[in-house]
C-alpha cells in the first residue's frame, strides 16, 4: 500500500505530503553510502554564531563502493574519511568550517591540538559559563538553591560546552567519565548539589590525566558515596556497594578475578569513608575515625596492616590502579566507545599496554586509539541520542538558548545527561539505541521548521555564506554541512524533485529547503559515524 509522509508542527506522521514513505526512506538509504565497516550569555552565544566562515562550500562527493536498499541487514560502505571519523567520534561533529579546518591542518596535527585543549582558545564557551550562577557556587551556597534550577544551570552548562567549546575531544571525554563513574541525580533531593561539585572536581581536572587522579577524586567525591551508599558503610555494618562497583564498574571489571572476600575485605577498607552532614562539613567530603574498621584486612592478595585509617582506602587505590585488570578494562571501555561496539583485541591490548607504561595516562591512550589502522576502519557507530542532538546543532551552527525544551527531548530520545539510574551508566553500544528512531527524525524537523524553543537555526546566513544561487546549490551546500560531502546524482535528483527549482526566496522552496535539511539529519548517513 502506498504510504506518504507529512510534516506537521515538527513531527513525522504517516499521512499526505509529495514526499512518499518510500521516498523518505529511499533518500535515507542513498545519504547511506558514505558511511565505512545575560550578558556574557548573549556575547557568548553571539560569539559562537558569529564564528560561521565568511564562506562555506561543499566539498566533493565521496565514490560510492556500494549502495544497501532501505531496510538491508547491513550497512553501505564507502572509503572512510578519516578526518570527518575523527571529529564525529572524538567530539560532537563538526560546526561549518570545521572539517575543512582540520583537513588542512591533518590529523595528526588536528588530534594534538585537541589532546592539549589548555591551549586552545574557547572564549564564547566561557562567556556562557560563566554567566551561570548556581553552577560555580561552593556547596554551603549551593544548598540554599533551588535543586530544579541548579539541575538545570548543570545541563546547561554540559549542552553549552558540547555545542559551542573548541576543546570537542576534552568533552567527549568529560562524558566518556561522566558515564563510568556514573552519578543518577534524582538518587536524593540533593544529589544535584554534589554532582555539580563533581563535574566541577572529579571529572573535569581529570579527563585528559592520569586514570589514577580520576579514581582518586571520584573517591573522595561526596556524590558519588552518597550515590553509591557509602555514607552508610560504619564500622560492624558494613555496606558492600560501593566496594563492588569500585571494582566491577570502575577498575577491574566484572571478569577482573576479584571474589566475594574481596568486595567484604574493600567495604572494610572504606569504612567511615563519607561526607559531612552539618556545619563547615556539609556536603564535604569527610573521614570519621570512629566508624572505620581498623582491623586488618585482604585484598586481592595485598595485606593492610590493622591499627590504620585513611591509609586503607588509599592502599586500595593504589593496589586497583596498577592492577593488570584495571589497564584491559579502561582499555576495553576506550576502544568500544571510539571505536567499535565489539573492541578489537589487538588494540584492545596495545592500549592496555600504554596504560601499564605511562601509570594510566589518558592522552597517551587516545593517540594510539585515533591513529590506529582498527579506527581508521572500522565499522560505522550510531551516535548515542545525546551526541545526535548536539551534532545536529553544530551541523547547522544553531544558536541555543533555553534549557527546558532540550530536557523534554533528550528524555524522549532516551539520554538526559546524568538521568541514567544504574551506576553502569549509558551504553555505549549500539544496539541499546536503534529501536528509539522516531523521535530523532521528529527532532530534526522541529530544529528546522522552528517548532524547536530554545534553538534556532541561521537558515539565511548558512545560504548567503554558501553563496548559492539555486536550490541545487543549496541541497549541496546543506549536504555538505551534514554528511561532510555532496550528494551523489540519485539522490541529488530526489531532493531536487521534492525541493523544486524555484527561487530560493519563495517561501515554499525554503520550507522544502528546511525539510531537506531535516532529512538528512535524520538520515543513516549523519546519524551512523
Amino acid at each position: 500500500m502506498h504510504r506518504e509522509v507529512t510534516v506537521t508542527k515538527g513531527a513525522v506522521t504517516e499521512d499526505t505530503m509529495p514526499l512518499s514513505r518510500r521516498d523518505f526512506l529511499k533518500l535515507g538509504g542513498l545519504t547511506a553510502a558514505t558511511l565505512s565497516a545575560t550578558s556574557c550569555s548573549v556575547l557568548g552565544r553571539r560569539l559562537a554564531v558569529d564564528e560561521l566562515p565568511s564562506s562555506l562550500s561543499a566539498p566533493m562527493a565521496v565514490p560510492v563502493a556500494a549502495v544497501n536498499e532501505p531496510g538491508a541487514d547491513s550497512v553501505a560502505q564507502t572509503p572512510a574519511d578519516a578526518t570527518l571519523r575523527l571529529l564525529n567520534r572524538a567530539g560532537y561533529g563538526p560546526r561549518p568550517g570545521d572539517l575543512e579546518r582540520a583537513r588542512q591542518m591533518g590529523l595528526e596535527a588536528y588530534l594534538d591540538e585537541q589532546l592539549n585543549p589548555e591551549g586552545i582558545e574557547d572564549t564564547a564557551a566561557e562567556l556562557l559559563i560563566r554567566n551561570l550562577n548556581a553552577y560555580h557556587q561552593d556547596v554551603g551556597h549551593l544548598v540554599t538553591q533551588e535543586p530544579v534550577d541548579v539541575a538545570l544551570e548543570l545541563g546547561a552548562a554540559t549542552l553549552y560546552r558540547a555545542v559551542y567549546s573548541h576543546r570537542q575531544l576534552y568533552e567527549a571525554m568529560v562524558e566518556f567519565w561522566s558515564d563510568h563513574f556514573n552519578i543518577y541525580l534524582r538518587k536524593a533531593p540533593f544529589m544535584v548539589f554534589l554532582k555539580v561539585l563533581d563535574d566541577r572536581e572529579a571529572i573535569r581536572p581529570h579527563a585528559l590525566g592520569k586514570f589514577r587522579d580520576l579514581l582518586n577524586a571520584s573517591a573522595h567525591s561526596p556524590a558519588m558515596l552518597v550515590y553509591l551508599d557509602n555514607v552508610r558503610n560504619v564500622k560492624g555494618e558494613p555496606n558492600e556497594n560501593y566496594a563492588r562497583e569500585l571494582m566491577e564498574l570502575h577498575t577491574l571489571g566484572v571478569q577482573g578475578g576479584y571474589t566475594q572476600q574481596d568486595v567484604q575485605e574493600v567495604a572494610r577498607a572504606l569504612t567511615g569513608w563519607g561526607v559531612g552532614r552539618r556545619g563547615r562539613d556539609e556536603g564535604q567530603f569527610r573521614f570519621d575515625p570512629d566508624h572505620h574498621d581498623t582491623g586488618a584486612k585482604q585484598v586481592l592478595g595485598h595485606n593492610l596492616a590493622a591499627g590504620r585509617g585513611e591509609e586503607d582506602v588509599l592502599d586500595v587505590l593504589e593496589i586497583l590502579v596498577t592492577h593488570p585488570g584495571t589497564a584491559r578494562f579502561i582499555a576495553t571501555k576506550l576502544v568500544r566507545r571510539f571505536v567499535a561496539d565489539e573492541p578489537p583485541a589487538a588494540l584492545v591490548e596495545r592500549v592496555a599496554q600504554v596504560y601499564t607504561e605511562t601509570d594510566g595516562d589518558v592522552k597517551a591512550m587516545l593517540r594510539v586509539i585515533f591513529l590506529s589502522e582498527e579506527f581508521a576502519s572500522a565499522p560505522p557507530k550510531l551516535k548515542r541520542p545525546y551526541s545526535y542532538v548536539v551534532s545536529a546543532l553544530r551541523a547547522l551552527n544553531a544558536e541555543v538558548g533555553q534549557l527546558r525544551p532540550f530536557v523534554h527531548w533528550l528524555e524522549a530520545l532516551g539520554q538526559l545527561p546524568f538521568h541514567w539510574p544504574p551506576p553502569n551508566g549509558y551504553p555505549d553500544v549500539s544496539a541499546a539505541w536503534a529501536n528509539n528512531l522516531l523521535p530523532r527524525w521528529n527532532f530534526a524537523l522541529a530544529l528546522l521548521t522552528g517548532e524547536l524553543r530554545g534553538a534556532a537555526v541561521p537558515f539565511d546566513e548558512l545560504l548567503a555564506a554558501g553563496r548559492v544561487n539555486t536550490p541545487a546549490d543549496a541541497l549541496d551546500l546543506l549536504a555538505g554541512l551534514t554528511l561532510g560531502r555532496s550528494l551523489d546524482e540519485e539522490a541529488q535528483a530526489l531532493f531536487s524533485g521534492y525541493v523544486g527549482d524555484g527561487r530560493l526566496a519563495d517561501p515554499r522552496t525554503q520550507r522544502r529547503l528546511r525539510e531537506a535539511a531535516a532529512l538528512l539529519l535524520a538520515s543513516p548517513a549523519f546519524q551512523w559515524t
